[in-house]
């Protein structure tokens, strides 16, 4: 796993595949927030969903953060663990 600084931070893309009415939704994207880190949300539909499920995910949100044009983690669900990771 790969251990992220507040300075890697600020490199960081990150995008948040999210559907309406999701607490886990909704929870990622607050705790996001709270830690101040920018990040491209994109609503789960009949065009990507099958490509998020090929890719073996079966709950929202999911996360991917990329630098530049690696992938650096992925997960799917509420997972504070992995947002407060991107900090330290």
């Amino acid at each position: 796993m790969t251990t992220f600084t507040m300075e890697t931070a600020h490199t960081l893309h990150v995008t948040v595949y999210t559907k309406d009415n999701c607490q886990q939704c909704a929870a990622t994207e607050r705790a996001l927030n709270r830690i101040g880190l920018d990040y491209r949300e994109i609503k789960i539909n009949e065009a990507n969903i099958s490509l998020l499920q090929e890719a073996g995910f079966t709950q929202a949100p999911v996360v991917m953060v990329s630098k530049g044009s690696e992938l650096q983690d992925f997960w799917s669900g509420y997972r504070p663990d992995k947002i407060q990771g991107l900090l330290q």
